[in-house]
Parts: structure tokens; C-alpha cells; sequence
């Protein structure tokens, strides 16, 4: 369609500013010295008579997106190499003008390489701890799962409730007591015997609430998946019903329908974890016992004076972070 006179012609962006044109897709296996970025005009010695570029490869890369954005997923690995590309060129730039001598620039220089040291130091030595740790033995993990049964266990149950926030016939929520109070009353006829489903539902007629109840069917759960009042349910034997539980949104009697062993083989690994991770702190606690630590509470709001080795991390060696190594420069 002609353009009114006078007027630019709208152009269409397809590519927003910044972003890696086409679809993104995960880079295809490459060895770690394949290179992934040729910058011409950018080198160390400018004078010599070979081309001026630097090469960015697949392992500067890796280290680039693992120091700044170790969580990144994969399709987003092009604007980080676009903004490493940037990042050596301006570096180029900065010291062609000497700025990495100005005081300034060299005082921050050297702070942040002693963070970098110090973080790349550290998960070296726990690396090394886990790589020294004995392996784990079967009669250990054996061990572990008999002393833990309670944390191992399927628990079946079912679950009535009465919504507080659900609106009856008048427009307006449930008034507390009133649902509370219903609710014994169903948990009194259900420990006689009357099916949970006819019960809820007489419940949501009595109180005229404008939903329809949810089917009180049997559903697994494991200890951990629960908070509060309800996780102390599963404490409870088959067949035994919990008491009321005033949750933040509802009114909820729990019924224990049967508990049954989660084989070792489904937890084999979370306990290996387990065991690791126990071991680890034990070498921890032994190495740093010399070591004691100050924090100014004042200044942190901290109630007490925190441990600062009390929960040691098992670090994945893939996922170190590092310091991204300097690229290939070509004069």
C-alpha cells in the first residue's frame, strides 16, 4: 500500500535489539576448544603482522555463563555470548588506554580477583573432601533406611474439608465457628462409620455453599509433603481419624487409610545423598573447628551469632563456578 506523502515507510522489527536472530535453538556437542566466537580487531599486541583477533571457545564460553548465570538454560547460551563478545571487546578497548593502571580501576581490579580467588578456592576444597569421602557401603545405606522407617513410609489417606473463603447462598463467606462447628459434627459421624463423600456433601447442602464438593478419594502422600498441623497427621495408625485442623483456608479432617514401606530402592539414591552430605559436615566440623566468626548482629538484624558451617552444600564438579579463562588472542 503507498505511503502517504511525507511519511516514513514503517519498517517491521523481526529480531528485538540485542537478541540472536532465527529460533534458538540447544548448541549441538562440541569439543571445548572449538571456537564459538571470532572477534577481528581485537588482540593483545596490535603491531604485529599477523591478523588482529581473538577466538572465544566452546570451554571460555562454558566458564563465562557459569560464573554469571550458572542456572542459565541452554537456548540462551547465543546473548550470553553476546555479551562476553562485548565484554573482551570493551576490555580490549580499556586497555589500549591504559585504563587498567588507573588507581581506581586497578583497586577495583584487584578486590574483585580476590573474591573470584577466594570462591574458587573454597569450592575447590570441598570438591576435594568429596573426592577423598570412602564410597558409600551397602550395609550403610541399609542402616540408614532401618533407623529412618518414618520418613520412608506411603501413607494412603483421605481428606474432607470445608472451604472458608467459598461463598455461601448470601454472597459471603463461611463464618468460622459455624463451619468448625459442622465440621465435628462430620468427623464424629465419620469415626461411626458414615461414608466421607455423603458426609461432605450434607455438609455443603447444610451450609449452602455455592460449589460443588470436591470426592474425598484416596490419595499417597510422604513425610515432608505436609506443613504444620496436617504433617503431624501422619503419625496417626490406619484406620484413625485426625482431629479438626484449623488451616488458613479450610476446615479439614484427615482419615489414615493404610501406611506401607517405600521399597530401598526408590530412596537408595536420596539416602547415598544423605550419607554424603552427613560426611561431608563431619570433615567440615573436624577441619574448621579453629576457626570462630564475629558478626556485627546490629548491623545484620540477627538474633544470634550464626554458624557459618552448619550446612555444608554438596557441589556438583560440573557445576563449579569459575573464573571465565582469557580468550585465545591471535595478533
Amino acid at each position: 500500500m503507498p505511503q502517504p506523502p511525507g511519511q516514513r515507510p514503517r519498517v517491521r522489527r523481526t529480531t528485538p535489539p540485542g537478541a540472536v536472530p532465527g529460533s534458538v535453538k540447544a548448541p549441538p556437542a562440541v569439543p571445548p576448544n572449538t571456537p564459538v566466537v571470532t572477534l577481528q580487531g581485537v588482540c593483545k599486541d596490535r603491531q604485529a603482522k599477523t591478523p588482529c583477533e581473538t577466538v572465544i571457545t566452546r570451554e571460555d564460553l562454558d566458564r563465562f555463563v557459569d560464573a554469571s548465570a550458572p542456572n542459565l538454560s541452554r537456548t540462551s547460551r547465543g546473548l550470553q555470548a553476546v555479551q562476553y563478545a562485548r565484554s573482551v571487546a570493551f576490555s580490549s578497548l580499556a586497555e589500549q588506554q591504559g585504563l587498567a593502571r588507573d588507581p581506581a580501576v586497578a583497586k577495583e581490579l584487584d578486590a574483585q580477583l580476590k573474591l573470584v580467588r577466594a570462591r574458587i578456592l573454597a569450592n575447590a576444597f570441598l570438591e576435594k573432601l568429596q573426592a577423598q569421602a570412602p564410597s558409600i557401603a551397602e550395609a550403610d545405606i541399609r542402616k540408614y533406611y532401618d533407623s529412618h522407617r518414618d520418613r520412608y513410609e506411603q501413607v494412603r489417606v483421605r481428606r474432607m474439608a470445608l472451604p472458608i473463603e467459598v461463598p455461601n447462598e448470601s454472597g459471603r463467606p463461611l463464618e468460622r465457628a459455624a463451619a468448625k462447628s459442622e465440621m465435628e459434627q462430620l468427623r464424629t459421624r465419620a469415626v461411626a462409620g458414615e461414608d466421607l463423600n455423603q458426609l461432605q456433601l450434607d455438609a455443603y447442602q447444610h451450609l449452602h455453599i455455592q460449589a460443588m464438593p470436591p470426592p474425598v478419594n484416596v490419595m499417597t502422600l510422604q513425610p515432608g509433603t505436609l506443613q504444620g498441623d496436617e504433617a503431624k497427621v501422619l503419625a496417626l495408625n490406619p484406620g484413625e481419624f485426625s482431629p479438626v485442623l484449623d488451616l488458613p483456608a479450610a476446615f479439614a479432617v484427615i482419615k489414615i487409610e493404610s501406611k506401607d514401606p517405600t521399597p530401598l530402592e526408590s530412596v537408595r539414591q536420596e539416602i547415598e545423598t544423605a550419607l554424603r552430605r552427613d560426611g561431608l559436615q563431619s570433615e567440615v566440623s573436624k577441619r574448621t573447628k579453629g576457626i570462630t566468626a564475629q558478626f556485627n548482629l546490629e548491623y545484620f538484624g540477627m538474633p544470634a551469632q550464626p554458624d557459618i558451617f552448619g550446612v555444608t552444600v554438596i557441589i556438583p564438579p560440573a557445576s563449579r563456578p569459575g573464573i571465565p579463562l582469557t580468550p585465545t588472542n591471535r595478533p
